[in-house]
């Protein structure tokens, strides 16, 4: 997105109380803002922030001057802190007012622009400081949707949280369930606990490396319950920032069990293919034993052909039901494997989406932490003018101090005379 195309997406608020500097701005800037707001002082811009508030109309930043009637800039932007920590308030001043401006950077006045403004100055401040204001409110509501996300598989998935040192201070019911630990067992100690001493060190030296740096680890993992049995999980590890994405403050786990089920499908699958080998063992026992009496029919004409009859068609019987066990055993096997499949897919889209969110968090927090360097540096900036102008309030009380001595001995010369 270019800047003009950025300019065009913001609601200004403009307040100025000279006439002929309101009309020369506003008249230059509502060309280039989607919605822009113009008020005479700082009551008529707090009714109409009001205003526009109540219609759900987001207004993305305040221009104002300092020195107004009724309600002044400083009164404004302290209203306006009182509704929005950090909306960005942009002051037009000039050298004369400088009482105001330690007020103003005490209350998180976002930047300043020297009158006579500078409209290409003014422009630059806009677009920069509503980049930054518009990308926390970006990270935020991401950083609210990937919660929300993690509360609805919570019902689904095995989910933990830890510190940045690896010690637990969140886990779901699920996880307390297969890891047959409680709460008040689990919270405070390391995650390694359910760790199963079968997984390699360094699997988890790249997990740790990984999530570390800001990025998603995901694997498979071979976990220990409290009983000492062990589950499976697919495990996906996302970092979670700061609001300003600078610092990790905890990583969040989700995983997905692999174990109970697999283990079971696998153990049926084992007593399936048994059981088919047993029956093609019994089937091929009964083949043999229907042509043995055969050949015997063949050698031996004097045996009783009614009981060898009974006999073949029994042991027929026999076999045509052993078969039919193969075959019920060979579809039962084919269901189990289209269950696994649908299950194993539905899990890898769910981590997939976990995942897609934790990066483009990842990099919205990377495009912020560039931008807030800048404003840190903006900051500096305001530090040294706070310095400057209280050396220079310093210079002038003592000015004033000298013109006093200098009025009292004038005046005690005159009362000699």
């Amino acid at each position: 997105m270019t800047e003009h195309e950025f300019l065009k997406k913001l609601n200004i608020l403009y307040v100025e109380d000279d006439e002929k500097v309101r009309e020369q701005i506003s008249s230059t800037l509502a060309k280039v803002v989607k919605n822009l707001y113009v008020a005479t002082d700082g009551q008529e811009a707090m009714d109409r922030f009001n205003e526009l508030k109540q219609d759900n109309i987001r207004v993305d930043a305040i221009i104002s001057d300092i020195n107004m009637p009724k309600v002044n800039g400083i009164e404004l932007l302290s209203k306006i802190r009182d509704e929005d920590e950090e909306l960005p308030f942009i002051f037009t001043t000039a050298y004369s007012e400088e009482e105001y401006l330690l007020d103003a950077i005490k209350l998180n006045a976002t930047a300043y622009i020297l009158k006579p403004v500078d409209f290409r100055e003014l422009m630059a401040k806009i677009n920069k400081v509503c980049h930054a204001y518009h990308q926390l409110d970006t990270i935020r509501k991401q950083k609210n949707e990937l919660e929300r996300y993690l509360s609805a598989i919570d019902n689904v998935a095995i989910v933990s949280k830890t510190d940045t040192k690896g010690n637990i201070i969140f886990a779901n019911e699920i996880f307390c369930d297969i890891a047959q630990y409680t709460k008040e067992e689990l919270y405070g100690k390391p995650h390694n606990m359910v760790r199963h001493p079968d997984m390699p060190k360094a699997a988890f030296q790249d997990l740790w490396k990984t999530v570390k740096n800001g990025d998603t680890w995901q694997g498979k993992v071979k976990n220990r319950a409290k009983d000492g049995s062990a589950y499976y999980v697919n495990a996906t590890i996302i970092p979670i920032f700061d609001d300003f994405g600078e610092d990790i403050i905890e990583f969040v786990g989700i995983r997905f069990l692999t174990t109970d089920d697999e283990l079971e499908k696998r153990e049926f699958k084992k007593k399936v293919l048994q059981n088919i080998q047993d029956t093609k063992k019994k089937e091929m026992d009964s083949q043999k034993q229907i042509k043995l009496l055969e050949d015997q029919l063949k050698n031996y004409t004097n045996l009783d052909l009614t009981s060898i009859n009974r006999q073949i068609l029994d042991l027929r019987e026999r076999n045509d039901k052993l078969y039919s066990q193969v075959v019920h055993y060979e579809a039962e096997m084919k269901d189990v494997k289209a269950k696994n499949s649908t299950l194993t897919t539905l899990a890898n889209e769910k981590v997939k989406k976990a995942s897609v969110i934790a990066i483009q968090l990842k990099k919205d927090n990377d495009k912020f932490t560039k931008e807030n360097g800048s404003l840190k540096e903006e900051l500096k900036i305001k530090k040294d003018v706070i310095l400057d102008f209280e050396k220079r309030i310093e210079e002038k009380n003592k000015y004033i101090e000298d013109l006093k001595d200098v009025i009292n001995f004038k005046e005690k010369e005159l009362e000699n005379r």
